[in-house]
């Protein structure tokens, strides 16, 4: 539905990536929840189809959306979520854009309106379905022992170590090295570690997850990122020094979450939201791998991310509480 929204504005252009490489059932986990939840508003959808080489590869996945007034965009298997993002940003050049990587699923009605009516409040830059205050750099000065807010967090560190292994092997399909097990990629592993000293932020690190975020054009052109070119890089611009969350909050503008009744959390608030890994995730709006790797975890799995998260068991209640908008 591209017509301008009834107050005038222009709609909300929805970018998804489609990657090939997760095949059709992940698709259509996306285009069903798309279909049966009503936006609230008015939109645009433009499908960034990463890896398909031609219209006649993508036809299969096409087919699912008959009935969405949808764009494709055919784009090379390359680079990253972010780099597709940015680069249909410069191309479109449209007034508001919410981003949706390929796990999404979208768990509530009036899903997008609430991102737009949070996103368009005054002094607001950034809003997002989930956010948190994990913190890559303190994590790795944890594993090697050195001074951090993490060694009290986890005081068992062996244990959150196996825990985290468990859930890296499930995800590749390979045992997860030690962090200095000596291996040709030894020189790779050092230069990660520090990367994630050096650039990363200490927790409490609030940063909006990039799973489901909503940035306006105007914001988004005035963010200076080095060139992405691997997977750390992206991690640098969700929750490094110089963040999406960080450039936003340098504008002297407010970064929300959005639950699923249009509530809205500032970041000290974010716990509170039960949007990520805390309770039972009750006002998630729109959920990935990452939420879903915590709903179906059990309590020990739960303990760690949620811990990792936010510094708390789950199942406490943090406070305060949101403002509703």
């Amino acid at each position: 539905m591209s017509e301008r929204s009834t107050d005038g504005s222009a709609p909300v252009t929805v970018i998804h990536l489609v990657r090939a490489v997760y095949g059709l059932e992940q698709f259509k986990v996306f285009v069903d929840s798309f279909r049966s939840t009503a936006p609230g508003t008015d939109y645009e959808l433009v499908l960034a189809m990463k890896g398909f080489a031609s219209s006649v590869d993508a036809s299969s996945y096409l087919t699912l959306c008959k009935g969405i007034d949808a764009e494709t965009v055919l784009l090379p298997d390359e680079g990253f979520d972010l780099d597709v993002y940015f680069e249909l940003a410069r191309r479109l050049q449209r007034d508001r854009y919410c981003f949706l990587n390929s796990f999404s699923q979208i768990l509530a009605p009036n899903w997008l309106a609430n991102l737009d009516s949070a996103l368009q409040a005054p002094n607001v830059g950034l809003v997002g379905a989930t956010g948190s205050w994990a913190s890559p750099k303190s994590w790795t000065l944890h594993r090697l022992r050195l001074p951090t807010p993490y060694r009290h967090i986890f005081p068992d560190r062996r244990h959150a170590l196996d825990v985290l292994r468990t859930i890296r092997s499930e995800q590749t399909g390979q045992a997860s090295p030690s962090l200095m097990r000596r291996s040709p990629k030894v020189t790779s592993r050092v230069r990660g570690i520090f990367e994630q000293i050096m650039y990363k932020e200490s927790f409490p690190a609030p940063h909006i997850r990039t799973n489901a975020f909503m940035i306006r054009g105007i914001e988004l052109s005035q963010m200076h990122f080095n060139r992405i070119r691997n997977k750390a890089d992206t991690y640098r611009i969700e929750h490094g020094r110089r963040s999406l969350t960080k450039q936003v909050s340098a504008l002297g503008l407010k970064t929300l979450v959005v639950d699923r009744f249009g509530t809205t959390y500032e970041p000290e608030q974010w716990p509170s939201s039960n949007t990520y890994a805390h309770r039972n995730q009750e006002g998630l709006m729109v959920s990935d791998n990452q939420t879903t790797l915590y709903q179906d975890g059990d309590r020990a799995r739960r303990s760690v991310l949620g811990r990792m998260a936010w510094g708390i068991e789950p199942e406490m209640d943090p406070s305060p509480r949101g403002c509703r908008t």
